[in-house]
Order: structure tokens, then sequence, then C-alpha cells
């Protein structure tokens, strides 16, 4: 009985963990941004992007030219000094690739509301307004265009700033980031930004997330921190994001070494590119992020003054940063990682220590346990490689060349069954290894799967490491008491050792485990339905230690 109101408990308060977390990929309510004229409006961007994705308008096209005259006629509308920067093709990448696509030119949209200051902190917004040829770009990159027209329109509505704000719409991001290499010559402009904040999609829905910062971006995610309302930003993708070959026109405009923001929604993949990239199917909820985003930061910025930028400039520490729920994100310096790890190893040793002192584990059982359970995984691993290539074939899709596979929508249901799978295979492989080593020798050799997680991420994937490390050490610092055999630890304490364990593990890596699903597909279903495992193994296995306690 004891049992099973352990493993109730953990099951009831897994669910309200995931929800409180999950709570963070909720885009904030009109009544949230405010709707008064000097607040942004996504009912006002969405009235922009109407007119910008009307139809496909890829570079050179007469499409994108009606796209850009209806862009600078906004900013003149708006009393905001407009110009066009136009440069040969030819001269941004060669003479046949100009040839080859008949385009001759490329022409970036520069807008600018001057700053009283005189200074050279000047704040850049970029996003392109070209789109590919397939389909009318409402997301990719509508959504940024009309987040920066917005964001123009509400700041007109305030006392000019202190600082002067770039607004600037590139042409030929698609076939090549033609406008950002074109715009890095405009030094007049580069030399005085000091801050820049790119806007990019690669679907039309789901949450914003700053996925990729400027180097030593302590003090600028801390500052992200405290400006943003409805902040969703994860160091373990800008860690991802650099180890894949993807671009943005961020990536080009980074290698000035200013001060950087990069922001990206990646749900509704199924719109890439894709001709249902159409106004009809737009997530105005999306836009509202954005917004949330880019009008509280120019505000911010536009009024710092030289010291506060230096503060930021100077900051010689990369962040760990992450979300716990809505409102809230967690930012401290790399510098804690390896501290932290030494923290872990320190507990680990003591751990261990009085485990087989007081013959709490066998040496060969608990080894034994560990090996079956790294078996266990590698099985899971290939029931769920081979099930996804099985699918495809059912479903007559196919891997593309990312590794990524689609079937039909873009559903979280298909992720939800193969989590639940995946947890109805870990409760059986628990079963079995536990009969088979002993209860105690799974339980610590679940834990010591999280420690070497902690370690190799402490090491070598830094961004990421929080969401093993925590989990670990606050779940040893809660079963040394059980191990030392201490009299009050019982009863209730035995449910204070369990919540330990479920709602960290769930809270910081369940998101990721989402994300991952959004940016890769179901294709990376193997590696999700093994971190599921080892979220699922240690919270079954205490449950049936602590039991085994309570009979002993």
């Amino acid at each position: 009985m004891k049992k099973r109101k352990l493993l109730i408990f953990a099951i009831l308060l897994g669910l309200l963990t995931l929800f409180i977390s999950f709570s963070q990929f909720l885009s904030p309510s009109t009544e949230e941004m405010g709707e008064t004229e000097k607040d942004f409006s996504s009912e006002r961007a969405l009235d922009y992007l109407k007119e910008v994705a009307k139809e496909p308008h890829p570079m050179g096209s007469p499409a994108n030219k009606k796209v850009r005259d209806y862009i600078v006629k906004y900013f003149q509308n708006l009393d905001v000094p407009v110009e066009i920067q136009s440069k040969p093709v030819k001269d941004v990448k060669d003479e046949k690739y100009a040839e080859e696509t008949g385009t001759a030119t490329v022409e970036n949209i520069i807008a600018k509301i001057p700053g009283t200051s005189g200074n050279d902190n000047a704040i850049l917004l970029t996003a392109h307004y070209d789109s590919v040829t397939e389909a009318p770009g409402a997301s990719d990159d509508g959504y940024g265009v009309a987040t920066i027209m917005e964001t123009a329109r509400a700041l007109k509505q305030m006392p000019a700033p202190k600082n002067t704000i770039y607004f600037v719409l590139t042409d030929g991001e698609e076939p090549g980031l033609f406008g950002a290499r074109a715009f890095k010559d405009r030094t007049d402009v580069m030399n005085k930004v000091s801050v820049m904040l790119n806007f990019e999609a690669r679907g039309n829905t789901g949450v914003p997330i700053l996925f990729e910062t400027s180097s030593n971006d302590l003090k600028l995610v801390q500052l992200y921190k405290e400006t943003v309302p409805y902040p969703v930003a994860y160091s373990f993708a800008s860690e991802m994001y650099k180890r894949m070959p993807n671009d943005t026109d961020f990536t080009e405009l980074k290698v000035t070494k200013k001060l950087g923001y990069n922001f990206a929604n990646m749900n509704g993949l199924e719109a890439y590119h894709a001709e249902i990239d159409r106004v009809e199917n737009s997530d105005e909820g999306t836009i509202r992020h954005f917004g949330s985003y880019a009008f509280p930061l120019v505000k911010k910025y536009m009024m710092m003054d030289a010291k506060e930028f230096q503060a930021v400039e100077e900051s010689k520490s990369n962040a760990i940063y992450f979300p716990l729920m809505k409102k809230t994100l967690i930012v401290y310096s790399e510098k804690v990682v390896i501290p932290l790890m030494i923290v872990l190893l320190g507990l680990t040793a003591v751990i261990f220590f009085f485990s087989f002192k007081k013959q709490v584990i066998q040496i060969k059982g608990f080894a034994l346990s560990f090996f079956a359970m790294i078996g266990s995984l590698v099985a899971i691993f290939i029931f769920y490689f081979l099930l996804i290539r099985l699918l495809t074939i059912v479903f007559y899709s196919e891997i593309n060349e990312y590794s990524m596979v689609m079937f039909g929508t873009y559903d979280s249901t298909i992720l939800t069954l193969m989590v639940l799978l995946a947890v109805v295979f870990s409760f059986f492989f628990t079963k079995w290894i536990s009969k088979k080593y002993g209860t105690m020798n799974f339980a610590m050799s679940t834990q010591v799967l999280w420690i070497v997680l902690a370690v190799i991420t402490s090491l070598t994937f830094k961004g990421v490491s929080y969401a093993f490390t925590i989990p670990a050490i606050i779940s040893l610092l809660l079963v040394l008491p059980i191990v030392l055999k201490l009299n009050w630890a019982k009863a209730v304490y035995h449910y204070v050792v369990v919540a330990g364990w479920v709602v960290p593990s769930i809270l910081l890596l369940a998101p990721i485990m989402y994300q991952m699903y959004v940016a890769l597909t179901i294709s990376i279903a193997p590696i999700l339905a093994i971190l599921t495992a080892i979220i699922t193994f240690p919270i079954v296995a205490i449950v049936n230690w602590l039991k085994a306690e309570d009979e002993a």
C-alpha cells in the first residue's frame, strides 16, 4: 500500500510539475501586453503582415519591390527617416550567381529614429523582408518585419530616445544572407551600433525563444531577464546552434563583435518554406510574444548611458540560463558549472562511502544493475530507431537531408504517445533489474547515471549541464539520510525524497526534450525515449527502495 501511495504521489506531482514548467510556452495575452496607443499591438502587426505576405516575394521579383515600397512608405508615414541601400549581387557573391538568378541588386531598407545624446550606442533591429519562391513568407520572416514595424510605431508615441534606433529590413536572406552581407558595408551605421536584435522564424506558431547571443553574454542575458516580462531562453539551444550548420542574418552581423540577441519561433515546422506559410495560418500570439521582447528591450537600451553599455560589453563570462515557468528565467555564470560539478562529486563520494559501509548496496549487484540499465537504454533506443523507420514506410514519409521526418501535421500528440510508451518500457525494465540484482543496487545505479551525465555535460556541453547537475545534487542530499539510516528519515520524509527527484528532473529536462522535438521532429524519438527512461528509472527505483526500507 505504501508503495502504491508513493507512486501515485510521484505521478500526480510529475504531472503538476509538467503543467507548471510548460506554462513558459504560453504567449502573453492582449491584456497583459496593454491596449493603449503606446503599447505594442499584435492586431496592428497582423494588419502589416497582410500586406507584406500577400504573395511570394523573393529577392529581385516585382512582388519583392511592392513589399519594399510598402515598408518604405510605412516609415515615411511615421515620419521616420528611411533610405534604400542598393548593392549589386555580383559584388556580394559573384557575377555568375547574379546571371543565374537574374537579380541585379540586393536592396535593404534602413530607417532611423535619431537619438538625443549624440553618442554611438545605437540599437539595431533586423529582420529580412524577402521570402522563398514557394511561399508568401508570412512567418519567415513576416513575423520579424511586422514586429519591427509595430515596434517603430509604438516608439514614435514616446519621447525621443537618448540613443539612436536603426530598423533594418534586409533583402536576399533566403538565397544566401545577401542583405546582411551588404549591410556590413554601411560602416557609418555599424560603427555606431552597440546592440543588435534579430528576429527570425522557422515555423508559423509557438513561442519565440532567445536561441543565440553574442559571446560573453552573462550581463546581456541578465539584462534580458530583468527587462523582458515573458522571457523564454535556453543556454543549451545557444550552444547547440553554434555547433549546427544553420545561418540567419545574425550570423553575418555577429562577426562585428557587437552585443546581440537572436530570436526565433520554431513550432509549426510544416509551414517552413512551404506554400501554407500564409497570413491565414499565422499565429497572432507568436507575433505578440515577439513584441514582448522587442519593445521592452529597445525601451531599455535606448535610454542607457555609456557606462551601462560598457558594463555589459566588459562581461567576461558566458551565461547558463533556462526558464522554470512563465515569467521566471534562471541565469547564472558559466563559471559556476565546474564548482557545482565538484560539489556533486564530493556528495557522490560521501554517499557511496556510507552505502558500502552500511551495506546498503553490494559492489557486484550495483555493477550488474548499472550495466543492465545501460543495456535496457540501448534496447529502447534500437526499438524507437526501428519504429521511426517503420512509420516512415507506413505513412509514406521520408527522412530528409537533416535527418528530420514529418508525419503530416506537426502534432505533439505523437510525442506524448512516444513518451508514454517509453515510460511503460521503463517500468518493465525497472522491475526486471530490481528483482534480479536488488532494489537498492538499482536505485543507486540510476543515481550514478545522472552523475555521469552531469560530469560529461559540465566538461563538454556546459549549456545543458544544469539539467543533470542540479537534480543529481538535490537527489543525493535527500537520499543521504536514508543511506545513513537516520531514525527521522521515514514516513513523510519519504515523500520529500520522491518530490526531490520528480520536481527538478521534470522541471529542467522535460522542456529541453520538447524543444528537441520541435527543432528536430519525431526523428529524435530514440533520444527522447532514452531521456524519458533516464527520468523514470530513478523515480520508480526510489519508490521501490523506500518501500523496502519500511519493510526492513
